[in-house]
């Protein structure tokens, strides 16, 4: 029994192990696609940024296409981790704490995006399995959400498809000068900020106080 209990361990702690190999060379590789483009990184210089040889680097990958698909993969699982909580949402306070997590969640991994980014924008196939078909899961998503709030008078009724659109662009947005490497990540603190100033203009709008309008 003990040398099942010790045989046992012992594959889990391999398991571990791969993984983490796997994510170094996952978080390598972006760092690489996100400074230098896919097209001209290799696996060797992959290899040399985890300090491996690259054929051990073959032993967890096929090659460097495995490595962006698996980088993808890990982006979207991510993202969708998230999401899934999204509808016990209630109140102003969980809307701007879950696009907060949101914005931590693609910006402590922002070379993963910026690596997306940069590919999507030579590789029509990137561009429309992985950009366009996420937009599009994500823009679907909060069509359902919102159309799901708005019939329990959550929601002033509104056009779900073209709200969910304007809620996507501007989250997307708000992140797009760190996500091109324009701006470095925000602290905590601003991230924070951000998200509440996201969630505030979505949910109010950019509307003229009403002295203004009344004097309109």
């Amino acid at each position: 029994m003990a040398e099942r209990l010790t045989s046992m361990t012992g594959e889990t702690r391999r398991e571990r192990r791969i993984q983490r190999q796997r994510q170094d060379i996952m978080d390598a590789a972006a760092n690489l696609f996100a400074a230098n483009g896919y097209a001209s990184t290799t696996t060797k210089d992959i290899a040399a940024a985890v300090d491996i040889g690259e054929s051990t680097l073959y032993g967890y990958f096929p090659g460097k296409r495995e490595i962006l698909l698996a980088i993808l993969n890990e982006q979207s699982r991510r993202i969708d981790s998230i999401l899934a909580s999204v509808s016990n949402l209630d109140g102003y306070q969980s809307y701007v704490d879950i696009v907060d997590l949101l914005m931590e969640t693609l910006l402590s991994k922002v070379d993963y995006t910026r690596a997306l980014i940069g590919e999507a924008w030579i590789n029509d196939r990137v561009l429309n399995e992985y950009v366009i078909a996420r937009a599009q899961v994500l823009t679907q998503f909060l069509e359902a959400f919102i159309t799901s709030r708005i019939e329990a008078d959550d929601f002033r009724p509104v056009e779900p498809r073209l709200t969910a659109r304007i809620i996507h662009a501007t989250f997307i947005g708000a992140l797009l000068p760190v996500l091109r490497g324009m701006q470095p990540p925000p602290e905590a603190m601003q991230r924070h900020a951000l998200a509440e100033s996201v969630v505030q203009i979505i949910s109010d709008g950019i509307s003229l106080h009403p002295g203004r309008r009344a004097r309109a």
